[in-house]
């Protein structure tokens, strides 16, 4: 029996299917998980936002309104 990835590559980012989240994807997804508050990493127009707490200023700065309201801090 095929296993199934734990993570995919896809055209907005890396996928992990279990949960149905991308992490840190470069283009806008329903729900993606942001590591941390790189430039690289954190980027405006996703559905939903999950982040460590410690993140959650930086990432305030950084997407302003769309993160505000879009946002869940572990």
């Amino acid at each position: 029996m095929a296993m199934t990835p734990l993570i995919e590559q896809r055209p907005e980012g890396l996928y992990c299917p279990a949960g149905d989240f991308y992490i840190d994807p470069w283009r806008p997804v329903e729900r993606a998980v942001i590591t941390h508050a790189h430039a690289d990493h954190a980027r405006s127009g996703h559905q939903h936002y999950l982040s460590h707490v410690d993140a959650a200023e930086m990432l305030k700065t950084r997407l302003g309104s769309d993160f505000v309201t879009n946002f869940e801090l572990c």
